[in-house]
């Protein structure tokens, strides 16, 4: 293995790098997707995807496979169109085409597994925004419910509290939208009320959010002025930003986790069961 171009201070000389500069690894082919989708029409990518926050969880891997389709001319209403319809397609052949390998997951793992497939493809999901979603779990607060982690409206929400509004509030699948602009990526299509952005996530039983997606922003100086409150530099982003500079169309696209579809589909419950090969840090619990 050859051995990082050290500086005389010790840091790492990106110069003699093979890239010349500092270089990070992709979270993902969303941004690329969006130039093929806007010249094609609608486009998926399937590849592998990294991770930059902490891995070290039972849903998370610091590397995992993920299938993200990209749709000129749909709204977030689409977006969520076709999240349902993808995720119940992907179930129901599992079950058609599957069920041996499902009824001995069952018999030997997980007795509620397929009833719980079922649970998916039989129930229309349903939709509601963050706003709706905090207040229905502060009410539950307020009821007595004891939450790991704390409640507020800006919060991020944990899987804890996802699957109480699918599991216990709604007995059904959840696509919630419209969340805090501040804990979503910039390039999601923001409101008009100036706080929301048209983000969307799809929340199942046993694992909370399996899809996370958005309408995409298409007004060049809301998405300039927002990758400059994150902190990434024009300079990096002018080749994005020219599919907006000229005008664009209503777009939107979505993420789905390949492993967390198969962690669902087999009622696994660490995702390191469910890829052959994850990576992980060397005092990662198994």
């Amino acid at each position: 293995m050859n051995k990082l171009p050290l500086a005389k201070d010790g840091s790492v000389d990106y110069s003699k790098d093979f890239f010349g500069k500092h270089t990070s690894l992709t979270v993902s082919g969303q941004l690329e997707g969006e130039l093929g989708a806007l010249a094609l029409g609608g486009i998926y990518t399937f590849g592998p995807t990294f991770r930059a926050e902490n891995s070290n969880t039972p849903r998370h891997l610091a590397e995992f496979w993920m299938v993200e389709p990209e749709v000129a001319f749909m709204d977030n209403e689409g977006n969520q169109d076709l999240a349902e319809a993808f995720t119940k397609h992907c179930l129901q052949w599992a079950l058609d085409h599957c069920m041996d390998d499902l009824e001995f997951l069952a018999e030997h793992y997980d007795k509620e597994l397929i009833e719980r497939i079922r649970f998916v493809v039989e129930r229309p999901f349903v939709r509601i925004t963050y706003t709706e979603g905090v207040a229905i779990l502060e009410e539950a607060v307020r009821g007595g419910k004891k939450f790991e982690f704390p409640v507020y409206w800006g919060a991020d929400l944990a899987s804890e509290h996802e699957r109480y509004l699918v599991e216990q509030h709604y007995n059904a699948p959840v696509i919630m939208t419209d969340y805090p602009k501040e804990i979503k990526a910039f390039y999601m299509k923001q409101n008009d009320d100036g706080k929301t952005v048209r983000g969307m996530d799809v929340l199942f039983p046993h694992i909370g959010e399996i899809i996370g997606g958005s309408e995409r922003e298409t007004d060049i100086d809301k998405l300039t002025a927002r990758a400059e409150e994150v902190g990434i530099k024009d300079k990096d982003l002018w080749w994005y930003l020219d599919t907006r500079r000229y005008g664009s169309a209503p777009h939107a696209g979505f993420g789905l986790g390949f492993e967390r579809l198969l962690l669902f589909v087999t009622g696994m419950t660490n995702i390191r069961d469910v890829i052959p090969f994850p990576r992980t840090p060397n005092n990662a619990n198994f």
